[in-house]
């Protein structure tokens, strides 16, 4: 049979055969090689990988085999321990709390809480098979048992309470010879050698006085109770229970006394509270007084004095002293910052019983001040006895919100003190008050409130300074500050009724008549001015009209009545009112009067304020008991004259109650008997009437009227009354209704016209030859 075509074609190729077991094989080993490719023009495989074979990892396990039987027993005994003192080496210690309680010379208890870091990857348990032992710059101080401390993470927790034994007693700082187990084998020989440093006390850093009290006297005038509580700052982790701790207190080389603590307990990393009660010395010294001085002077002013404090003796159970402890303490100087928690207002409640001021031209805005009785309350944040001898101070006036100005008392002044009531009593030496500069206006509108309101409130401020008595002995208390409101009685001025009393017309000139007079000023307050020369306008008050102005020379106005002499200038713009107010003086009738006042009134600036508010009632009365002006006169008449002319020659005997010449220039007088008029003087002359004396006028004329009326009254009436005018002469009463023109104080003086009525006083003798 012949081959087919398809039978040439595939004639290269092999022909199909069966596989054995071993062609198996081959083919598993073929598979290890990758397909074949071309290289140099030639069919090749790829190369075999190495790690597929059997034959490596039948390598491989021989020689991990010989390599654990080499490695393990040299890990385990030389690599091991390097590896873990190695990680003990790099890692860090720190002690976060210390506590040390039942102290005795040869130990104590103590309670630690602390921690490892670095420690490692490994969890582990760190052992302390032996004491630890702990030094300082080379010394053993103590040892001292640990327990058993887990570590994980790198980390571990310390937390002991074990006894400590003491083998030096200065300090404590180093751990050594430790034995550490870590994975999961027990390392022994490991060797643990560390700097632990720890925060010192720092000598308790910032301490604070959280109270301070002087709650009495000490027994057998030894000096002043002392208690005070104070927060000690202990930056370390160390604490301790101290029992008993005695401490001296210093200040600027004083020797203050000695305080203790009993169950002082010192905590670490925090303030601590100690309770400290003793004795503040009495002094002697007069540098020892001053140093007390400034001590309570700031403590009272909240001032800071850093005072210091030195270790005597620590006592852990009360009685016993531990040296160790005590001279570690004695090592110790406290700085004690001595200032009052809270601020003490030991000054207040002023009242000021007086207040006078003087105000001087010579130096505006810079008057006087000064009180005979100032009363303040105080309250001593100490319960001894304490009495104030003398006082002094510094002072500002606060008015509305504003300091108007200073007082500075350089004199001390005499005080007393009663501590139980809380009272101190003093007076202000005459002292400049000086008025600020940009607080004139308002100091003005302060002294106008004082000088017409009923009452008036402001401010005092300071500083007090006081020589005071104290078991400690005297001191001199400075800056002590004050700040108080002060009430008082205003002088309500416009509310008074200045009477007017000792009326004297004393002069006269072209412009004015000068009126001398008491004028009550009366002062319900407690506030005494004195400002110098002072006008005040003065008008009529039924019609408001002027009168002139009272003028008072020096004004000086107390609390009480204040008669003040003043001079009252009158001469009214109003001529009937003039004559009509002169008249009635004479006559003794009141007058009601307005005196007002202006700026103008007064050249101190500090009073125009006050001035040009001020608008007094007032009264003026005439002479008391009124005189008799015309005390007698003369009349000669004959028939032929009363049946003729009807006129008769008249003189008039006057008296000038002034205390000033009366210049007369003429009168005008209506005669009248029993109410029948008589006859008119018109007379126009000139005579002076010295002050306070009488004189007789020229001969006058008696004008009788005319007509048979008056005719018949002579014969019916007036004659027949008085039948011994025939026979020589009679005592007549007649009636006068006058009016004469004068000039007050003599012939310059003051022009008027009196109006004068007086009925049947005048005693006329009369004749007819």
């Amino acid at each position: 049979m012949l081959p087919s075509d398809s039978d040439e074609r595939h004639a290269d190729k092999p022909l199909p055969y069966a596989p054995d077991q071993t062609d198996y094989a081959d083919a598993q080993d073929r598979q290890n090689f990758d397909e074949f490719t071309e290289e140099h023009g030639q069919v090749v495989a790829k190369r075999e990988r190495f790690y597929r074979t059997k034959r490596f990892w039948i390598r491989c396990a021989i020689i991990n085999v010989i390599l654990l039987a080499i490695f393990i027993p040299l890990l385990i005994l030389v690599i091991l321990p390097k590896m873990v003192q190695s990680i003990v080496n790099g890692s860090t210690m720190s002690m976060t709390q210390l506590n040390m309680t039942d102290a005795t010379e040869l130990g104590m208890k103590v309670s630690i809480a602390g921690g490892i870091a670095n420690a490692g990857i490994f969890p582990a348990t760190i052992d302390f098979p032996e004491p630890i032992v702990v030094s300082w710059e080379g010394k053993q101080l103590g040892s001292m048992n640990m327990a058993s401390v887990k570590a994980s993470g790198g980390k571990a927790t310390i937390t002991d309470a074990t006894s400590f034994s003491i083998i030096d007693k200065d300090a404590f700082s180093n751990f050594a010879k430790q034995m550490v187990q870590a994975v999961g084998r027990t390392i022994k020989g490991i060797k643990l050698t560390k700097d632990l440093k720890m925060l010192g006390m720092n000598g308790f850093g910032k301490v604070t006085i959280d109270s301070f009290t002087m709650p009495g006297d000490a027994p057998n005038n030894a000096g002043a109770q002392v208690s005070l509580v104070t927060s000690m700052n202990n930056p370390s982790p160390i604490g301790m229970v101290l029992g008993t701790i005695v401490l001296d207190l210093f200040y600027q080389n004083t020797y203050l006394g000695q305080v203790a603590a009993d169950n002082a307990v010192l905590v670490g990393g925090s303030p601590s509270p100690l309770k400290l009660q003793g004795v503040l010395f009495r002094q002697t010294n007069q540098t020892d007084l001053d140093n007390v001085s400034v001590l309570m002077s700031n403590f009272l002013a909240g001032n800071v004095t850093v005072t210091t404090a030195k270790g005597v003796s620590v006592k852990p159970d009360g009685v016993n002293a531990v040296s160790w402890l005590s001279n570690g303490l004695l090592a110790l100087t406290l700085n004690v910052p001595l200032q009052s928690p809270t601020p003490l207002n030991v000054i207040r409640d002023i009242s000021i019983m007086d207040m006078g001021m003087i105000f001087n031209p010579a130096a505006p805005f810079a008057p006087t001040a000064s009180s005979k009785t100032v009363n303040a309350g105080f309250k001593l944040p100490f319960n001894i006895t304490v009495g104030m001898q003398n006082v002094s101070n510094t002072m500002s006036i606060v008015y509305k919100g504003k300091v108007l100005g200073d007082i500075d008392s350089a004199v001390w002044s005499a005080a007393k003190s009663d501590i139980k009531t809380g009272i101190i009593v003093f007076g202000l030496p005459a002292s400049p008050l000086i008025i600020k500069d940009d607080a004139k206006d308002e100091f003005q509108q302060f002294v106008a409130d004082l000088t017409v309101n009923p009452e008036q409130t402001f401010g005092v401020t300071g500083l007090a300074n006081a020589i005071s008595t104290t078991p400690m002995g005297t001191v001199k208390l400075t800056g002590i500050p004050f700040n108080s409101n002060v009430t008082m009685k205003g002088l309500n001025f416009n509310a008074i009724n200045a009477a007017v009393s000792n009326v004297v017309v004393a002069g006269g000139t072209a412009d004015h008549i000068t009126m001398n007079q008491q004028v009550a000023l009366p002062n319900p307050s407690a506030l005494s001015v004195t400002g110098g020369s002072v006008l005040l306008t003065v008008y009529d008050k039924p019609t408001n009209q002027y009168l002139g102005e009272l003028s008072i020379p020096n004004l000086n106005v107390v609390p009480g009545a204040n008669p003040t002499a003043t001079q009252f200038l009158f001469h009214p713009d109003n001529a009937t009112l003039r004559d009509q107010f002169l008249s009635q003086y004479l006559v003794g009738a009141t007058f009601p009067l307005k005196v007002v006042g202006t700026k103008g009134s007064t050249a101190l600036p500090e009073l125009q304020t006050a001035m040009s508010l001020v608008t007094l009632g007032s009264s003026v009365s005439g002479l008391n008991p009124a005189p008799r002006l015309v005390t007698s006169g003369t009349a000669v008449s004959t028939l032929s004259t009363l049946l003729g002319n009807r006129q008769s020659k008249t003189t008039v005997n006057m008296i000038n109650p002034l205390a000033t010449d009366l210049f007369i220039n003429g009168m005008v007088a209506q005669v009248s008997w029993k109410g029948t008029f008589f006859g008119t003087i018109t007379a126009t002359y000139e005579q002076t009437v010295p002050a306070n004396k009488g004189a007789t006028t020229p001969e006058l004329i008696l004008q009788h009227p005319m007509g048979v009326e008056f005719g018949v009254f002579l014969t019916t009436q007036f004659v027949p009354a008085y039948p011994l005018i025939a026979l020589g002469g009679a005592m007549v009463p007649f009636d006068l209704d006058t009016m004469i023109s004068v000039r007050v104080g003599g012939p310059n003086g003051y022009a008027a016209n009196i109006h004068y009525v007086q009925q049947q006083e005048i005693l006329t003798k009369m004749t007819l030859f």
